[in-house]
């Protein structure tokens, strides 16, 4: 009996930590526009059009407005959100308000981290930056020559990022800023032979070296190296109590690789981010998402194609 009971407990506990579970990041996408045209970029698209290069986005292309950026920082704070990702389908530094939205996010008390191919900073835009109080910026470098790197970030020239990068951590010594600078490369199999020389360079520097493993929407472009690709998880997926997205123009969706707007879950401009969560239609989409195992025939289209947890068998 004692046995019965505590399973009973066990089964109650874990579905009460589940109701309690938010996510605890906010993904904000600033533009969708973007200063490259990487030909891989549209990752979770795959099955949906031949070209997963980023100016194939199928949805309007725009820039959000401050005053929604500073409504939804808000309301993730309230919402109990820890970290602000100011990075989606986009390049956020063509934002003309980015430094002050950096600012609006650290009164909040929150993290601020972003991701960014580095070819528009300044050193007087890095200084900026890093005053108004960035966390965390990892500038994604897919390359360790001119030739390999211009090839994967289509538009971008080695030279420039790697100044940027390099005038970035100079200026983050001579501040004495904790931010942490990261160099992101993505392996791929014609870059997975760079990556020691990559690595050296950032030690060189003093940046953060990591390889991101390739989520493969171009399966021609997958390392050969097996310890450079990516092994996919077991789901149910269990990101979707770790974020929550948004576009420029406020439509909310459940993940980051939603990029279509398959699933969108409501939109900030005229409700809060508690008030979705809860809702009928986010609660019906984590319930299949959890229960793709058991009715994968239940499973939402969008996680069927993912390219971070396996499909069900």
């Amino acid at each position: 009996m004692r046995s019965f009971f505590s399973k009973l407990y066990g089964y109650f506990k874990r579905i009460c930590k589940k109701a309690r579970m938010r996510p605890d990041r906010v993904v904000i996408e600033l533009t969708n526009y973007c200063n490259l045209n990487c030909p891989y970029c549209l990752a979770g698209m795959q099955e949906d059009q031949q070209s997963v290069a980023h100016s194939d986005l199928d949805r309007p292309f725009g820039k959000m407005d401050l005053s929604l950026a500073e409504k939804i920082i808000t309301d993730a704070n309230r919402f109990g959100i820890k970290e602000v990702m100011l990075t989606f389908q986009g390049e956020p530094l063509l934002h003309e308000n980015f430094v002050d939205i950096i600012r609006f996010v650290k009164k909040t008390g929150m993290k601020a981290v972003v991701f960014t191919n580095g070819m528009l900073l300044t050193p007087v835009l890095a200084k900026d930056i890093i005053e108004a109080g960035l966390d965390s910026i990892r500038f994604s470098i897919d390359g360790a020559s001119s030739q390999t790197y211009e090839s994967n970030r289509v538009g971008g020239d080695f030279p420039t990022v790697f100044n940027n990068l390099t005038q970035m951590a100079w200026i983050a010594r001579e501040l004495r800023s904790p931010i942490d600078i990261t160099w992101q490369f993505i392996a791929l199999k014609n870059n997975e032979h760079e990556i020691s020389q990559a690595r050296k360079i950032a030690k060189d520097i003093g940046v953060t070296f990591i390889v991101k493993t390739f989520a493969e929407s171009v399966p021609e472009l997958t390392p050969r190296d097996p310890k450079y690709r990516r092994m996919l998880q077991k789901k149910p997926c269990i990101d979707i109590y770790r974020m929550i997205c948004v576009y420029w123009n406020g439509d909310v969706v459940p993940c980051c690789y939603d990029m279509a707007g398959k699933e969108v879950m409501g939109n900030i401009r005229g409700q809060s981010f508690y008030d979705m969560w809860i809702s009928p239609r986010y609660k019906d989409f984590r319930k299949r998402v959890h229960n793709a195992p058991r009715f994968p025939s239940d499973e939402p289209d969008l996680c069927k194609t993912c390219l971070k947890w396996a499909p069900v068998e």
